[in-house]
């Protein structure tokens, strides 16, 4: 499956799978994305402020291989079973969850 970078103002902020760019596109104007990223935090502050530009765009090389890392670590540790990959992202910046 696909992989795809959302950004915010051209910085790469998590990756994720979806059948093809328009889903992408569709699954982050569905709010879905926006919310999860409202959620978390980095330097004490919401990693997405609500009203920044978002835009989304296939994942290069070194992101693929981050996300394909980090699916196999969660697998192996069995934080995730392989066929929930379909719905796995990873965040390409350090974060923190909204405590």
């Amino acid at each position: 499956m696909p992989l795809f970078v959302i950004e915010m103002a051209g910085e790469p902020l998590l990756v994720f799978p979806e059948d093809d760019l328009a889903l992408a596109q569709e699954e982050l104007d569905s709010g879905n994305i926006k919310e999860s990223l409202s959620e978390f935090h980095r330097d004490g502050e919401p990693l997405w402020d609500g009203e920044a530009s978002l835009s989304v765009r296939a994942a290069d090389a070194a992101e693929t291989v981050i996300w394909q890392e980090a699916l196999a670590e969660a697998v192996e540790n069995e934080e995730l079973d392989e066929d929930e990959k379909d719905e796995f992202a990873v965040f390409l910046v350090d974060t923190e969850e909204e405590e």
